[in-house]
């Protein structure tokens, strides 16, 4: 019988040690590897989901703060109250920058429309033609809604030291206040 080499000896042992160790191990090791990606895959796409929410949510809020500022701006424009004594306030104001005197102010009857009430202020005015425009045009610059029906002009003349014309202006001023909200006198 011929004698084998140590060096195949050795070599058919390695051969077999590794086989063993690949069946033993890393066969094993493949299969968790695999697992572990198919888990791996599954919390990415549960990631990427969870991210489009995180979008979504975010375009939400951005969305909510823009329609909140609107409604915000909405409520200044067509308040829950008439609160006729802050508005003659303003005219006052406005009537003083633009050089204009209110020589009348008187509510009217309101009005109930489907889904607002009118609020008409008869308001008789007094002052140079062109500061009339310039108060006209600042009451139109209100936050608050208001339309001008009915205006009048009346010519006279001012007793002042430059005899300056002066003319009168008469109509009647709608402010509008949500159906929700309160009327008061």
């Amino acid at each position: 019988m011929r004698k084998i080499r140590p060096s195949i000896f050795i070599g058919i042992f390695a051969i077999i040690v590794f086989a063993g160790g690949y069946f033993t191990t890393i066969k094993g090791k493949r299969a968790k590897i695999k697992e572990k990606q198919d888990e791996y895959s599954l919390v990415q796409n549960k990631l990427k989901k969870t991210m489009a929410v995180v979008k979504r949510k975010e375009e939400a809020n951005r969305r909510l703060q823009i329609v909140s500022r609107e409604w915000e701006q909405a409520v200044r424009m067509l308040p829950t109250e008439t609160n006729i004594p802050e508005l003659l306030g303003t005219l006052t104001k406005l009537g003083g920058t633009h050089e204009v005197r209110i020589e009348r102010f008187k509510p009217l009857p309101k009005s109930v429309k489907q889904k607002y009430i009118e609020v008409p202020i008869e308001i008789t005015i007094r002052g140079g033609y062109h500061d009339i425009a310039r108060f006209m045009a600042a009451m139109n610059n209100m936050e608050r809604i208001v339309n001008i029906k009915g205006l009048k002009l009346a010519a006279g003349r001012e007793e002042t030291t430059e005899e300056e014309y002066k003319i009168s202006a008469t109509f009647v001023l709608i402010t509008y206040v949500s159906k929700g909200g309160k009327v008061e006198g």
